[in-house]
């Protein structure tokens, strides 16, 4: 994958993410306990995978894994934070849910557990294989 590719796969995915929390939706039919808190949790796990790979694999911004992934995680929980937050004060019909900001940051440290364990081969693959500009 081409750096600008992941780049807009990256920001395209933030911009769907900022409309879906702050978006009004119908109701949907079938219900399932805890399926919101799921959804959060997957969608902020994506997040983190999409920018730690941008910001560890940019040739612009020569970080190392420890760099990205610590600027990955405090973005994406507070990207979590701050949407929680405007769904309080900018909507009338989203509320601000604690336990959403929970779902939210477990995804994003799980997806950092993720890039932990497999460190030594995307360090491996950034040495030999650059894939973003």
């Amino acid at each position: 994958m081409k750096g600008k590719t992941l780049f807009a796969l990256t920001i395209l995915y933030t911009i769907l993410l900022l409309w879906l929390s702050l978006a009004r939706f119908s109701s949907s039919i079938v219900k399932v306990k805890g399926g919101d808190k799921i959804g959060h949790f997957f969608a902020y796990f994506v997040l983190t995978i999409l920018w730690g790979l941008f910001l560890f694999f940019s040739k612009k911004q020569n970080r190392s894994l420890k760099q990205s992934l610590s600027i990955t995680t405090i973005l994406c929980i507070l990207f979590g934070v701050i949407m929680e937050l405007f769904q309080g004060l900018l909507t009338t019909y989203r509320d601000s849910d604690g336990y959403d900001i929970i779902a939210n940051t477990s995804g994003t440290i799980f997806a950092i557990f993720i890039f932990i364990l497999i460190k030594d081969k995307l360090i491996s693959f950034k040495q030999n294989n650059q894939i973003t500009s």
